[in-house]
């Protein structure tokens, strides 16, 4: 709102001009140069001469109607700046592969824009969830009854792949992996996948732990092993033939959605919305 107008509607509701430059705690010669200005501006006298308390002329008072209007309309914009503000700087916890993910996609634009983004494991996720201290996550592995307080969405898995040097790639028998560069033995992904093997009949060796995806990926394009990571990570590579994909069953990472159930559906509405359409095209 120009400075102008609201200096004009201080006088009009406090009748002088000291009681204005009282209330915007200005000096009176500041107001009285502001409305002056205005007067000049729009070419109409808005006040009477030598008046006490100050007299409105017809065309001020048509002025001090369109600056009242000016002022609620002055408050609407700066109410709904907050409530778009504290939308905007949300904290949200995310699994690595998922942050890799939406950082790394054209499509997450807008997604993560003013958001603070802690990057963890999903144990720690949903003890941040518990406490408060973050308004979503992105998790994975087989979830167990998180209690009444907290609302779960299903996500499309993520998909995994088994992917070695193409000249080791080739001579992996599909049922036996015996040089597997795993993630961390107490990682969720660690133990959801190694159920998911002895329900497939796949043999896997673990040589190597790891909880960065990047250190096991970089291993496996120097030789090192077979790691499983999520396709989105190493599409690129397997793409320009540093990498090749030993076959297997298809393989998928659960991916959930928690958030505390009081503010979860206009938090998630968008990640669930959009990290979807992501999942699906990897």
């Amino acid at each position: 709102m120009d400075h102008r107008y609201r200096k004009f509607l201080a006088v009009v509701e406090t009748g002088s001009f000291s009681a204005a430059a009282k209330r915007l705690r200005v000096t009176q010669p500041a107001v009285t140069l502001a409305i002056a200005s205005l007067e000049h501006s729009l070419g109409v006298r808005l006040y009477v001469r030598r008046r006490a308390p100050v007299e409105l002329t017809i065309e001020g008072r048509v002025v001090a109607d369109a600056a009242r209007a000016l002022a609620v309309e002055d408050e609407r914009l700066r109410s709904r700046l907050r409530q778009v503000l504290a939308h905007e700087h949300r904290q949200i916890g995310l699994i690595d592969s998922i942050a890799h993910l939406l950082y790394a996609s054209s499509e997450d634009r807008g997604l993560l824009s003013g958001v603070e983004v802690m990057v963890d494991n999903s144990r720690r996720i949903l003890r941040d969830l518990a406490a408060g201290k973050i308004e979503l996550g992105v998790i994975t592995g087989q979830q167990t009854e998180l209690g009444p307080e907290v609302a779960v969405r299903k996500l499309r898995g993520e998909e995994f792949v088994f992917v070695a040097r193409p000249e080791q790639a080739l001579l992996k028998a599909p049922a036996c992996i015996n040089n597997w560069l795993a993630t961390n033995p107490d990682s969720t992904s660690y133990r959801y996948f190694t159920r998911l093997f002895v329900q497939e009949g796949l043999q896997v060796t673990p040589i190597f732990y790891s909880a960065s995806m990047e250190l096991l990926r970089d291993m496996a394009l120097s030789g090192k092993g077979t790691a499983l990571l999520p396709r989105h990570i190493v599409q690129d590579s397997i793409a320009g033939g540093s990498l090749a994909v030993v076959k297997t069953k298809p393989l998928y990472r659960p991916i959930w959605v928690v958030t505390r159930r009081e503010d979860g559906p206009k938090t998630a509405r968008m990640f669930v919305s959009q990290l979807s359409a992501l999942l699906a095209h990897g």
